[in-house]
C-alpha cells in the first residue's frame, strides 16, 4: 500500500506545500491521529499545544524544536510514542517555499531519548532521520538545551547587540561593514517573532550559557593590553575552531560566493536576481557591500553546482562576476 505525506497547516501554506511537492494533499489534526510517523514542525509554544490535542492516539510523534526539556516532558505526561529531535540544518529564511530536498544531507541530527522512551520509538525515529541523509545523534533533553543556548542561541543575542552597537556608534555603520561583521551577524535577520519563542523557551539554559559569555567577555576585556596573553587566547581559540570538523558536520563547498561589482542605480538588483531566476538558479542569499556611494558590489550566495553557470551568464550580460574563495 502506497504511503501518503499529509500536511495540517494554514490553506495557502498548504497550497504552497502540495505544488512544490512537500506533501501530497491537505488534512487535519484528527485525521493524522491515525498516520504512522507525525513530525510535528511549528513553533515551540505550539508543539505542546500540539502534543495535548493528538492526544489520544498510537501514532509515533517527533519535532524538530530547537528546546526539548519542556517537550519532552509534555509528551512523557500525555504517554504519547514520542521521540524529541532537532536538525541542526536550515537558514534564517523559514516557510516550505525555502525548503530543499537535500536540506538535511550531512547535517548532525539530535534525538532527545529518556529513560522512559520506547526503544522501538526510537529506532524508527532514527531510521526516518537516516532516510533524510542526515546523522542521528542522541543526547539528554537537558543537555541538548544547553548546548543549543551555547551554539545557537546565544549566537542569535550576539548578533542583536552587535547590530546595536554599531547602529548606535553611527547610523551609516552597517554600510561600511565587511565580510566579518555579516558573517558574525547574518543570524540577525531570522524570524523575529519565531526566535522570540525559542529564546523564551530556553531562558534557564540560555541564562546559563549568558553568565559563562559575560565572564569570558570580562576576563577577555582585562587583558586586551596584554599582546601575549591575547595572542594565547587567539591560539586556543583557533585549535577549537578546528576542532568543530570533528564535533559538527563540515558542510562547507555546498554553496559559493559569487561577487558582482555593480553601479548604484535604480533596477540593477532586479536585473542580476531576474536574470539568475529565469535561468532556474536559486540564490541562496544575498548581500550588498558598498565601496562609496556610486559603487558597490552583490555578493550571492549560491549553490556550488549553480555558480560557474551564474557567473558565465552574468558575464554575457555585461557584468564582472568573480567567485570568492
Amino acid at each position: 500500500m502506497a504511503r501518503e505525506i499529509l500536511g495540517v497547516d494554514r490553506p495557502e501554506v498548504l497550497e504552497d506545500a502540495v505544488r512544490l511537492g512537500a506533501i501530497d494533499r491537505p488534512s487535519t489534526l484528527k485525521e493524522v491521529r491515525e498516520a504512522d510517523l507525525v513530525v510535528l514542525a511549528a513553533p515551540i509554544s505550539r508543539i505542546r499545544e500540539l502534543l495535548r490535542k493528538l492526544s489520544p492516539t498510537r501514532a509515533l510523534i517527533t519535532d524538530v524544536a530547537s528546546t526539548k526539556t519542556g517537550i519532552v516532558r509534555e509528551a512523557e505526561q500525555r504517554g504519547l510514542r514520542f521521540v524529541g529531535g532537532h536538525p541542526m540544518a536550515g537558514s534564517q529564511l523559514s516557510g516550505v517555499t525555502n525548503a530543499r530536498p537535500d536540506l538535511f544531507r550531512g547535517a548532525r541530527y539530535f534525538l532527545t531519548p529518556t529513560e522512559n522512551t520506547d526503544p522501538e520509538a526510537y529506532r524508527e525515529v532514527s531510521h526516518f532521520v537516516q532516510r533524510l541523509g542526515a546523522i542521528p545523534t542522541a543526547v539528554a533533553p537537558e543537555k541538548h538545551d544547553l548546548l543549543m543556548a551555547t551554539l545557537s542561541h546565544l549566537p542569535h543575542l550576539m548578533a542583536a547587540a552587535l547590530l546595536k552597537v554599531a547602529s548606535d556608534i553611527s547610523p551609516e555603520a552597517l554600510s561600511f561593514a565587511g565580510p566579518a561583521f555579516r558573517d558574525l551577524t547574518r543570524v540577525g535577520s531570522s524570524n523575529p517573532s519565531l526566535w522570540a519563542d525559542i529564546l523564551a523557551e530556553n531562558a534557564p539554559a540560555l541564562g546559563e550559557a549568558l553568565g559563562a559569555f559575560a565572564g569570558a567577555m570580562a576576563q577577555l576585556g582585562s587583558e586586551i593590553q596584554d599582546r601575549e596573553s591575547m595572542e594565547h587566547r587567539f591560539r586556543e581559540a583557533r585549535k577549537a575552531y578546528e576542532a568543530l570538523g570533528g564535533i559538527l558536520v563540515d558542510k562547507r563547498g555546498e554553496s559559493a560566493e559569487l561577487a558582482v561589482p555593480v553601479e548604484n542605480r535604480p533596477g540593477v538588483l532586479a536585473e542580476v536576481t531576474t536574470l539568475l531566476g529565469s535561468n532556474s538558479i536559486n540564490i541562496l542569499d544575498l548581500y550588498v557591500r558598498h565601496s562609496n556611494t556610486e559603487r558597490a558590489a552583490l555578493v550571492l550566495t549560491l549553490n556550488s553546482e549553480d555558480a560557474r553557470k551564474a557567473q558565465s551568464l552574468l558575464h554575457e550580460a555585461g557584468f564582472r562576476a568573480e567567485l570568492e574563495s
